[in-house]
């Protein structure tokens, strides 16, 4: 597995994780205040993890592409 497959795959279970957090948020199962604060301190890492995976993975685009361009010299 090359290092962006393993991003990729990263990707994938931050967000099923934010997914099964927020569904048990919103179905209402948090039974006190303190596991409330605790699960939404969860979405928010969960969030910052996946924004940050997101610009990697931007910037490895932008750079991938960057090799494919081809310069013509117009001058002759």
């Amino acid at each position: 597995m090359d290092g962006i497959q393993l991003i990729y795959k990263l990707k994938k279970e931050v967000s099923e994780l934010t997914d099964s957090v927020s569904d048990i948020l919103i179905n209402g199962e948090v039974d006190n205040w303190a596991k409330y604060q605790y699960m939404v301190g969860q979405l928010k890492a969960y969030q910052q993890i996946n924004q940050e995976i997101s610009n990697l993975l931007e910037n490895k685009e932008q750079d991938e592409n960057e090799g494919t361009v081809v310069k013509l010299n117009t001058e002759n």
